[in-house]
């Protein structure tokens, strides 16, 4: 059966922001599993989600080995950058698309499958010395749309949706793990 990859960071595995360090919503509320459920019958979906991933390196490494691993009918959702502004004092949204430049290279070099990059939702804001995060975020997913029409990568914006958010701006509500869930699978994958 072909494999659906959704390679992703905190959102992808997840991860409520209300509890500890690792909790997580419960299976049946993230966004992954639902469709991961609903794809069951096309698809093996394997739901690769890991809290505070960032773009990884195209040198080596995990992702690289995960694509030689796959065959020319599997796809790869990845949804990842939202860390590479993040977790930094100065958000850089062009270093953020000098990585993701990296990938999408080594994706139409190398990998035969189908490749679909998800912009991921803006980092929202109210705090005026945390609006840089929400303008990188902004920059960062126009470069990557723009980066994937050049490629020729299928790109999902998901910025579009309006997902809600808890109150630190960056995660899912348990609600929004199910709308984003909804509206991935409109995409018609």
């Amino acid at each position: 059966m072909r494999k659906l990859i959704l390679f992703g960071d905190s959102n992808t595995y997840g991860f409520d922001p209300r509890g500890f360090a690792t909790g997580r919503y419960p299976a049946e509320a993230r966004w992954a599993t639902i469709v991961s459920n609903a794809l069951s019958e096309s698809y093996q979906v394997v739901e690769d989600g890991m809290n505070g991933r960032q773009l990884p390196d195209v040198r080596g490494g995990y992702f690289t080995s995960m694509l030689s691993g796959l065959s020319e009918e599997d796809t790869v959702v990845m949804m990842l950058g939202t860390n590479d502004i993040l977790l930094t004092y100065m958000p850089d949204a062009k270093k953020a698309a000098e990585k993701m430049e990296r990938i999408l290279k080594y994706v139409k070099e190398n990998f035969k499958g189908r490749f679909i990059m998800v912009a991921p939702p803006y980092i929202e804001a109210d705090d005026p010395d945390l609006m840089r995060y929400r303008e990188a975020s902004i920059e960062m997913n126009q470069m990557f749309l723009k980066l994937a029409e050049q490629y020729g990568v299928k790109a999902i914006d998901a910025a579009v949706w309006n997902i809600p958010m808890t109150y630190d701006g960056v995660h899912f509500t348990m609600d929004g793990q199910k709308e984003f869930a909804e509206r991935f699978l409109e995409e018609r994958i």
